[in-house]
């Protein structure tokens, strides 16, 4: 969105959103869990007051007794309770429109969806990031971020021709720097005091020799900072005997692309690395129903217009902020399209970690940018923007124009 220091003033914003009010959140989804979960961690337990939680998607009104019950696509980091017990779950047609009632959403899917429904009934609402920014900063001077991404490397074990790191247009692939990395992540810290999710990717992460490295930089130096600490991986490749016994004894996530069901060549391979997982008892999980979305051709400009390249980005909910050489970039996808030499490095798009200020950081994390938008959103269809178009992840290599 485009950036005003009058319009996006931290303590305005509390003002209208503060601790005193009871909230009802919009989206039974894996992040109203995590939002959850982070606020109770970071400003203590009941802090939030939940009046109930609504959806579209349950059939009867239901009490929760414990809030990984709100979805089943969320999975568990750290083993720890949280104490909120009786939420209450409601379907969308029996939420009840009051003057003062205050709706946080808490979906990233379905955020389109209820932000014209609550518009169109004239109900006061933000969005969870919103929320989980702002009120650490504000009420306890925490730098909290919901998610970064670092890339360990640009060589894969596939060549799918839809990634969204767009792997296939990297000429000449290579690993990153184990120096640069830990450098990003030493200064990631140095200015952030929490994240909800910390995601190593690739390319595949398991290809980089220095993984191991990299994951006990992490573990050793900053895990207290992290809640979960991901590594999305194809499967395909199996850890060396320390990385798995790195990953038994710690709290690390591993998040299992299964491609197998349109590339049989890979099956073999992805069996025997999740036996080898499920015998360590090894975090982990399994994505094998994927529903692939084409993010677009980043050598391909919409050219869009000023306003509506703002409306786009401000309708994207791109989870993923990228850290890479120096650089907390807006979109990740943007961080590996700048990598592989055909988009152009654009200041707008990107701080410097190492000199940013922590209330610009949080702005910036927020979508407070200069032109209101980056310049990637004009090569990208955006995440749950209603661009729609299926695509497979059983082609490979580098796709037609």
């Amino acid at each position: 969105m485009l950036y005003n220091n009058e319009l996006h003033n931290f303590d305005k914003f509390i003002s209208d959103w503060n601790l005193d009010t009871e909230y009802v959140l919009f989206g039974a989804s894996k992040e109203c869990i995590q939002f959850i979960r982070t606020i109770d961690l970071l400003l203590g337990e009941n802090v939030l007051k939940i009046k109930y939680i609504v959806d579209h998607d349950v059939k009867n009104t239901t009490t929760l007794n414990n809030i990984n019950e709100i979805s089943s696509f969320y999975h568990q980091s750290k083993n720890i309770e949280l104490k909120r017990k009786n939420i209450e779950l409601i379907h969308i047609d029996n939420f009840e429109i009051t003057p003062n009632t205050q709706v946080i959403v808490t979906t990233d899917v379905y955020k389109q969806k209820y932000k014209e429904f609550l518009e169109k009934n004239d109900v006061k609402w933000t969005w969870y990031k919103n929320i989980a920014s702002i009120w650490p900063f504000k009420y306890k001077n925490i730098v909290h971020i919901f998610q970064s991404d670092v890339l360990v490397t640009e060589k894969c074990s596939l060549n799918c021709s839809h990634c969204n790191m767009f792997m296939p247009h990297y000429e000449f692939p290579v690993h990153m720097e184990l120096d640069t990395i830990i450098s990003d992540i030493d200064s990631y810290f140095k200015i952030v005091d929490y994240v909800s999710v910390f995601h190593l990717v690739g390319g595949e992460p398991f290809l980089y020799p220095n993984i191991e490295n990299v994951i006990k930089h992490i573990l050793e130096n900053y895990i207290t900072k992290i809640d979960k600490l991901i590594i999305t991986t194809n499967g395909t490749i199996l850890p060396k005997d320390a990385i798995i016994q790195l990953l038994k004894d710690n709290d690390v996530i591993l998040s299992v692309s299964d491609y197998s069901d349109k590339l049989e060549f890979i099956k073999s391979k992805i069996t025997k690395v999740l036996d080898v997982y499920k015998n360590n008892n090894i975090n982990h999980y399994v994505r094998n129903e994927i529903e692939w979305y084409d993010f677009g051709d980043l050598r391909v400009s919409k050219k869009l217009p000023t306003d509506k390249l703002i409306k786009h980005f401000d309708s994207c909910t791109a989870p993923f902020r990228g850290l890479n050489d120096g650089k907390f970039y807006y979109c990740h996808l943007n961080t590996s399209a700048v990598r592989t030499k055909i988009f152009p490095l654009n200041e707008n798009d990107y701080v410097d970690i190492k000199t940013i200020s922590k209330e610009e950081l949080l702005k910036f994390d927020l979508g407070y940018t200069d032109l209101g938008y980056i310049t990637f959103c004009d090569n990208c269809n955006g995440c749950n923007t209603g661009i729609k178009v299926p695509v497979s992840y059983e082609k490979q290599g580098v796709r037609d124009l």
